[in-house]
C-alpha cells in the first residue's frame, strides 16, 4: 500500500488517496499527547483541547526525539501528494502526530519490541519566540488520536466598526443555511468579512449563495472555473453538474451568462494542455440567484485564507478573488479541484481515489498544484491555534476595511 501510496501522490493530485482495510496514511497508533500547527515556517505545539500551548513561553518546536522538526516533516514528503508547498507542509505537519511517522525503530526485536519501543517516552525540544532559549519536555505517547475539528471555532456576527463577519467553517448545507441568515442582516455594514480558514471543500453552493449577494445592479455575471474531464463509459455527459458547470455551447445559458463565458474563454490558456481523451470545455458562471433573501451588497469584502483551504474552498477563493470588491487576507489555500472517483483494484482490493477532472481558474492557472494566492499576507499568530489568543489575520482584515 504504501509503494503505491507514493506512485498515485506523483501525480500532484490533492484529492488522490490509497488505503485498504487495515491501512490509512496517519491512522496508526500511538500518537502525540498534542497538536501541531504551521505558520511562516515554524511548528507551533499546542495542546490537544487547545487550552494553551503545550508551553506558552516556548511555543516552536526544534526537534523530536532528538530529530530536527524539519527533517521529521521531509522525509514523508513523498507519501504526500506533489501539490502545492503550502498543502505539502500542512498535510506533513498533521501527520506527524502519528509517533510512526517520525519515530525511527531500532533493529531487531520481534511485535512487541516494536510496540513497547513505540510507545516509550520521547523527547520534545521547543524554542522561545526570540528564538534565544530552549527547553525540553519528556512526554509519553498515547492511544487516543488528538484531532483538530474546526478552527477557528467562532460564529458569524456583527462586528465593531459596522463590519459583518461571516464564518464559513464547511462549505455543506450549513454554510447555504448560515449565508442565506446573515447576509439580510450585513444589509446596513460598511464592509464585510468572510472566513473560510480551515474549511476542507464540500460542495459549491454556499459560493453560488454569496456571490448572488456580490453582484450589483449594473453588475454582469463572471465566469470562475473552467473544467474538462477524462472520458469515460461510467461518466454521464452531465458529469460536472454536481460542480454546477454545463458545456459552453449548452443551451441552458441566459444571453448575459453567455456573454461573459465568451469574454473570459477568449483570453483563456489553460497552462497544462489537454490530451485527447477529454470533455469540451465546461464553465462555472456566478450570477444572481433569485433567492427572496438576495440583494446587492456592494461594500468591500475581505475573504480571510489559510493552508487549510481545499477543494470547493479553492473554488471559492478562486471564483470570488476575480470579483473587483473582494480582497483576501492571510495565507494561499492549499490547491485542489478533481471530481474525484474511487475504484478497489480486483487482486489486492487495495481503494484509489483520484481525480477525473482538469480544473483551471480563468486565468489558465491549475487548482492543484498552486492554490490561490491572497492580496495581503499575513501569518498567524501562535497563540490562534489555542482558546481565546490573538487572530492576526482577523485583525489585519478589520484595518483593511476600515482604511
Amino acid at each position: 500500500v504504501m509503494i503505491l501510496q507514493r506512485v498515485v501522490m506523483k501525480f500532484g493530485d490533492g484529492h488522490a488517496d490509497v488505503r485498504s482495510t487495515n491501512f490509512r496514511l496517519g491512522e496508526g497508533e500511538p500518537f502525540n499527547p498534542f497538536l501541531l500547527g504551521d505558520t511562516d515556517g515554524k511548528v507551533v505545539a499546542f495542546r490537544s483541547d487547545r487550552s494553551d500551548l503545550l508551553d506558552p513561553k516556548y511555543p516552536f518546536v526544534v526537534s523530536l526525539d532528538g530529530r530536527p522538526i524539519e527533517v521529521c516533516i521531509e522525509e514523508w514528503i513523498p507519501f504526500i501528494s506533489a501539490g502545492s508547498p503550502q498543502l505539502i507542509r500542512r498535510r506533513a505537519v498533521g501527520l506527524l502526530r502519528e509517533v510512526s511517522m517520525w519515530r525511527r525503530i531500532d533493529g531487531g526485536g520481534g511485535f512487541r519490541d516494536i510496540e513497547r519501543k513505540m510507545h516509550r517516552p520521547f523527547a520534545v525540544e521547543l524554542v522561545s519566540k526570540d528564538g534565544k532559549k530552549t527547553r525540553t519536555l519528556e512526554l509519553k505517547p498515547t492511544d487516543r488520536k488528538p484531532t483538530y475539528r474546526e478552527w477557528p471555532r467562532s460564529e458569524s456576527r456583527l462586528l465593531d466598526d459596522n463590519l459583518g463577519y461571516l464564518r464559513l467553517a464547511r462549505m455543506d448545507n450549513r454554510a447555504v443555511q448560515e449565508v442565506y441568515r446573515w447576509m439580510p442582516r450585513f444589509h446596513e455594514t460598511d464592509g464585510l468579512i468572510v472566513d473560510v480558514r480551515g474549511n476542507g471543500g464540500g460542495s459549491r453552493e454556499a459560493l453560488l449563495a454569496l456571490a448572488g449577494f456580490l453582484l450589483g445592479d449594473k453588475e454582469s455575471p463572471w465566469v470562475g472555473n473552467f473544467a474538462v474531464y477524462r472520458k469515460s463509459s461510467k461518466f454521464d455527459e452531465d458529469h460536472l453538474a454536481k460542480r454546477f458547470m454545463r458545456r459552453l455551447d449548452s443551451a441552458e445559458w441566459t444571453p448575459e451568462q453567455r456573454l461573459a463565458i465568451d469574454r473570459a474563454f477568449a483570453t483563456f490558456k489553460p497552462e497544462w494542455q489537454i490530451p485527447d481523451g477529454f470533455s469540451k470545455w465546461h464553465a462555472l458562471v456566478l450570477d444572481r440567484t433569485g433567492h427572496p433573501q438576495e440583494y446587492p451588497y456592494t461594500q468591500e469584502v475581505v475573504i480571510l485564507s489559510d493552508a487549510g483551504c481545499f477543494s470547493a474552498t479553492d473554488i471559492f477563493l478562486g471564483a470570488l478573488e476575480i470579483h473587483p470588491r473582494v480582497t483576501l487576507v492571510g495565507t494561499p489555500s492549499s490547491g485542489g479541484s478533481a471530481r474525484s472517483q474511487r475504484f478497489t483494484l480486483d487482486h489486492s482490493l487495495i481503494e484509489v481515489r483520484c481525480a477525473s477532472m482538469a480544473s483551471f481558474r480563468p486565468n489558465g492557472w491549475l487548482y492543484d498544484g498552486r492554490g490561490i494566492e491572497v492580496d495581503i499576507e499575513v501569518h498567524p499568530d501562535p497563540t490562534f491555534f489555542i482558546e481565546g489568543g490573538r487572530d492576526d489575520v482577523l485583525l489585519a482584515a478589520i484595518e483593511s476595511l476600515k482604511e
